[in-house]
């Protein structure tokens, strides 16, 4: 799951996410499901913003990669958080 800041709906799918795409791919990931929920209030502020935008991936990465995707999502400006989760079906 990752929350972005509450841009426009184009910049996130024009230039961000094609970023973290391209992050997954370069530590030999693939994305398998992408769902966009899409702008939600924040119960609070986080970094002054009061809404946040929420896409839902399903990923395949190395456990050891998975810590490099996370120095790299807590890099990007535009992300306010995330969270990743192992499946338990694999």
């Amino acid at each position: 799951m990752l929350m972005f800041k509450p841009l426009t709906n184009e910049d996130i799918k024009e230039r961000i996410f094609p970023k973290i795409e391209k992050a997954v791919t370069d530590l030999d990931g693939s994305i398998k499901v992408k769902d966009t929920i899409g702008k939600r209030l924040l119960a609070y502020d986080i970094d002054g913003n009061k809404e946040g935008y929420y896409v839902l991936c399903n990923l395949t990465l190395s456990s050891v990669n998975i810590s490099k995707l996370k120095e790299k999502l807590n890099l990007t400006t535009e992300v306010l958080r995330f969270l990743n989760i192992k499946n338990s079906e694999l």
